[in-house]
């Protein structure tokens, strides 16, 4: 019995540790990524694609941890679906905390992107999405998205959106009163803190007038692929490379909503042919 206990205690703390610094799981909770990922798809991610990093929450509990990366071990890479996490007023004010969110990285840093009648344009130049991605062109807005779009004082729209350019490290930009809302979620985040104010023409960090800012961290761009029914950078901007969480690996389960506890309508939810199937 002793034996037996000290076996579970140990395969305990292995999946704590697994959980906290390798592999997490995650639930798709809406359709933002069909018809690549589906509502009630169970998820993989791998927490060292890009880092190796303290956990950013307490495994199982759920409480939020400030991360430190530790070691870097690659870079994000386009068309990557990532697992991310984004504050509470960035994304969703009625969250007390942050959202995780699952995505794919279409823009990387310096890059300049565009849509054209629901075509993406990368370096102004067209691109052609590979075969296996399952992109969802088709469905229409949901009718509970009431949202402007990013940087919030343009016409654009899902399907006609851009040119707009992704901060780099290191990337110098001019600042006046007609661009600062295209920057300035960004400048904030490179401080952590909301650092500019805007007092008619005048642009201030830290109360300090400047005309130019250069980054200090790499952002990334990123899209669902339900490309007419998805809440991604089009509505909330740029992510920095530290909200990365890691990149999404496989789908280890996946459920229809269950409309009664019965064992037989349980059965009948799983998803079976979509078990251990990979992620592109």
């Amino acid at each position: 019995m002793k034996r037996l206990l000290k076996i579970l205690v140990l395969v305990l703390i292995l999946a704590l540790i697994l959980k906290a610094f390798v592999v997490d799981a995650f639930k798709i909770p809406t359709g933002s990524m069909k018809d690549t990922l589906l509502e009630g798809d169970f998820l993989l991610v791998n927490k060292t694609a890009y880092a190796i990093s303290t956990p950013h929450q307490i495994p199982f509990i759920g409480k939020r941890l400030s991360r430190t990366e530790l070691i870097l071990t690659s870079k994000p890479k386009f068309n990557d679906v990532i697992a991310f996490e984004i504050p509470a007023n960035v994304y969703d004010p009625a969250s007390e905390e942050y959202s995780v969110l699952i995505k794919r990285i279409i823009g990387l840093p310096g890059d300049t992107l565009e849509i054209k009648d629901q075509e993406l344009y990368i370096n102004r130049k067209k691109y052609r999405t590979p075969s296996f991605i399952k992109l969802n062109l088709k469905d229409a807005q949901a009718e509970n998205i009431n949202k402007d779009l990013f940087p919030y004082n343009n016409k654009w729209s899902l399907d006609n959106y851009g040119p707009i350019v992704i901060p780099k490290k290191g990337m110098k930009v001019e600042l006046d009163a007609q661009n600062i809302l295209l920057w300035q979620n960004a400048i904030n985040t490179d401080y952590g803190k909301k650092i500019i104010s805007v007092e008619g023409t005048v642009i201030n960090l830290n109360n300090q007038p400047i005309r130019e800012y250069v980054f200090e961290k790499d952002y990334y761009f990123l899209l669902g692929d339900n490309r007419g029914n998805s809440i991604d950078s089009r509505y909330f901007g740029y992510i920095p490379e530290e909200w990365i969480i890691g990149k999404a690996f496989m789908i280890y389960f996946s459920q229809l909503p269950v409309q009664s506890s019965g064992i037989s309508d349980y059965f009948n939810s799983i998803r079976f042919s979509r078990l251990m199937q990979s992620i592109e």
